[in-house]
């Protein structure tokens, strides 16, 4: 039996209109693989909330030189230093959601939230994990005044003299301080904070024998355990560093679960087209572990991570959990 004429026409509207209901949702995927394609297509900017000459200003510089060889367009690393890495990530976060602005973020993307009081973004809701480059063992080192050759007699000193040791650290709240911090929860050991403003006086007082002791980076380090002037206690990560394989770490020596170390990756702000995300992430994580790049990296004391923008925030998400506990704990309150 024939279907009335009015009956066929509501039947083929109905079809049209649902095909174009499915091209129209499938449009924003579908443009998100076409721009991922495409991409870059203009100049892209990576954005270093430091200094010019510190470690995560070498490793953005190198990678962007890598990045604009393999994408033919400048790649361009801007400083925007300044208010504990702030400056620079809320410029990020206030840029064109397009991946054409990145970040070469730090411990900051974590510890930020529980010290400084008006952060004008949040780093959960504003920015997009990239990709997690590398960490970056400190150790524990000691003046050679202090009469302690290893862990075990570095212990049973600064129990017998409680808060007599003297550390040196960057400032009150900074990834130095807690880290000693942490280490004192962990271990029972009570010692006298003394805070610097950066690392050089820290480091000469140190030096000098005005400060027993102080969390600093292993690049530093080891030139100075090397030349006898200070004495390597332990790393401070859970694995050894590939710079300097022969250094145990306190974790193996005995503080189980200590895991105290700096870090750095890249991110964007939320709202980049994942697909961009994902190709920006596979280009660099190739390029960190060509045989040239993990060179350089291991060169500064880091040891390669590498892996998807997931990996990333995990690590952002639970180094926030174990250094909110620390910083709750010593009762440090944002300024």
């Amino acid at each position: 039996m024939n279907q009335p004429k009015t009956s066929r026409r509501s039947l083929l509207a109905l079809a049209c209109a649902m095909t174009t209901g499915a091209a129209l949702l499938a449009s924003p995927a579908a443009q998100a693989q076409d721009a991922a394609a495409t991409f870059p297509s203009k100049p892209v900017r990576i954005v270093i909330p430091f200094p010019p000459g510190g470690p995560t200003d070498m490793v953005a510089r190198a990678v962007g030189a890598k990045l604009q060889e393999k994408w033919g367009q400048p790649v361009v690393a801007e400083n925007r230093p300044g208010g504990s890495t702030i400056i620079g990530v809320d410029h990020v976060v206030k840029s064109p959601a397009d991946g054409y602005t990145l970040l070469l973020g730090s411990n900051s993307l974590a510890l930020n939230r529980f010290l400084i009081a008006k952060v004008p973004y949040d780093i959960d809701r504003d920015i997009a994990p990239i990709i997690l480059v590398a960490k970056i063992s400190n150790a524990l080192v000691v003046h050679p005044s202090v009469p302690a050759k290893d862990l075990g007699e570095f212990l049973a000193y600064a129990k017998a003299n409680p808060s007599k040791l003297t550390y040196g650290s960057t400032g009150q709240g900074t990834a130095t301080h807690l880290f000693a911090e942490m280490f004192s929860m962990m271990t029972g050991v009570k010692m006298t904070h003394v805070p610097y403003k950066g690392t050089g006086p820290a480091v000469v007082d140190l030096l000098g024998g005005q400060i027993n002791l102080m969390f600093d980076s292993l690049s530093t380090v080891i030139q100075n355990e090397k030349a006898g002037k200070v004495r390597m206690i332990g790393l401070t990560a859970m694995d050894r560093s590939e710079a300097a394989p022969q250094f145990p770490t306190l974790h193996e020596l005995g503080v189980k679960g200590y895991d105290a170390t700096g870090w750095f990756g890249f991110a964007t702000r939320k709202g980049v087209p994942q697909p961009i995300i994902n190709k920006i992430n596979a280009d660099i994580d190739a390029i960190i572990r060509t045989p040239e790049m993990r060179k350089r990296l291991v060169g500064i004391g880091s040891n390669v991570v590498g892996g998807s923008p997931e990996v990333f925030n995990a690590h952002i998400q639970s180094e926030a959990k174990k250094w909110g506990e620390v910083i709750r704990a010593l009762n440090i309150t944002p300024q």
